[in-house]
């Protein structure tokens, strides 16, 4: 029986001469490394045998097992309770990518892993249903992507950011935060009902263990916001007034988003009632499309008054004013009846980033101006060397909330 093959290669040439694996034994190297190895003097011939040596402290791996105890689970740095250890993600995203590869962190918390991979040259995506996190994670990375464009600018000057490695050219100079899914209303259903019912004029009642109140003298039924209405939902209505033989009123059944087939459910429900007299007509409302209600989801952007000028030989960015309405909101649902008040637009802006040279797709961050104490607010006034010929500047204020908003205009 033959005797299994040994991976490597067959034969080596180095300095002129032929060298071939002893019998049982392999080349540990293919031809170009070897070379590069040769001619470091990491690979030599043994004088006396003739065999190739090679030096072992000259590994660019380590060998690791399962136990990685070498290493501290996690690390107080940025002070969120959960925060893994750099070191630790540096591993991990080493191991498993390439540069240029994507990392993807389903729960970014304060974006240890979203950071390491910013340094380390690979894409990213973090996503966190906690607004904290994502504000956090948002200034920790405009932070290291700030660091990184002075890098390039001045590359003999800056100090290594990562140590005793060289650390691949960062693969993106700017990101964007996206908000997905209305989560705001998935994740706090308790609070989102009282806005529902608030902006419906419905009377909460605690006492009923189904039906969350009445509308006028209609029972009100409100849907759980975390998916859309569906025929199971309303199957549940149905057996609930089937446990009920008594109850007379009619039913409102508010929800966030419908399947196709609810309309005509709906319909051929209420259409037996009619013709049969019969009490528990069911009507839907449903915040996005209705009417009457569909309000309640309208979204106002933010809006700001931003001037923008060549003069003395500079490039001069003013930002005159800021609204979030989405932010004044907030307020409104924290102040009760007391309505906010705001003395300071820039009591509402998280950060401020600005491309002077925009190409009207990629945000390409050549200032960052973002408050490192939490008492501190952006400046609003930024001054900037006058390119000879037009140009397109960009600026992109960024609210407490993580909303963002783009100006643009040419000089």
């Amino acid at each position: 029986m033959d005797s299994p093959e040994i991976p490597g290669p067959r034969k080596l040439v180095l300095g002129g001469k032929t060298y071939y694996p002893s019998p049982g034994a392999h080349l540990k190297f293919p031809q170009a490394q070897a070379e590069k190895r040769w001619e470091r003097g990491l690979i030599r011939e043994n004088p006396k045998t003739g065999a190739l040596e090679y030096w072992v402290e000259d590994k660019d791996y380590e060998n690791l097992d399962s136990n990685w105890t070498d290493i501290p689970g996690y690390t107080f740095k940025t002070g969120y309770p959960t925060e893994n250890a750099e070191k630790l993600l540096r591993r991990v995203i080493e191991a498993g990518s390439q540069p240029n590869d994507l990392v993807m962190d389903f729960f970014v918390g304060s974006g240890t892993t979203a950071a390491m991979a910013q340094y380390l040259g690979r894409r990213w995506i973090g996503c966190d249903i906690n607004k904290g996190a994502i504000q956090t994670t948002s200034k920790r990375l405009q932070t290291i992507i700030l660091d990184q464009i002075g890098a390039e600018k001045k590359k003999s000057q800056q100090k290594e950011l990562l140590p005793n490695n060289e650390k691949p050219a960062p693969i993106q100079l700017s990101f964007a935060t996206y908000r997905v899914n209305d989560y705001d209303l998935q994740i706090q259903h308790n609070e989102a009902v009282n806005l529902a019912c608030e902006h419906i004029g419905i009377t909460r009642t605690k006492a009923d263990s189904f039906f969350d109140g009445t509308l006028g003298n209609k029972l009100a039924k409100i849907v759980p916001f975390n998916h859309a209405l569906t025929l199971m939902d309303l199957e549940e209505v149905r057996k609930e007034l089937e446990a009920r033989p008594g109850e007379t009123r009619d039913i409102t059944v508010v929800s966030l988003g419908k399947e196709t087939a609810v309309d005509a459910w709906v319909e051929d429900w209420n259409r037996l009632r009619k013709k049969g007299n019969l009490p528990n007509k069911i009507n839907v409302i449903e915040l996005r499309t209705d009417p009457k209600y569909g309000k309640f989801f309208e979204h106002k952007p933010a809006e700001a008054k931003v001037k923008i000028q060549r003069t003395s030989g500079k490039i001069i960015v003013d930002i005159k004013d800021f609204i979030s309405p989405t932010v004044i909101e907030r307020l409104k649902q924290q102040a009760g009846v007391l309505a906010p008040e705001i003395d300071d637009w820039r009591a509402m802006v998280d950060s401020v980033m600005i491309d002077t040279s925009y190409d009207g797709k990629i945000l390409e961050v050549a200032y960052s101006d973002v408050p490192q104490k939490k008492d501190a607010l952006v400046s609003g006034h930024y001054e900037f060397d006058s390119l000879k010929k037009p140009t397109t500047v960009a600026i992109k204020i960024t609210d407490v909330l993580g909303e963002e908003l783009i100006v643009a205009r040419k000089v």
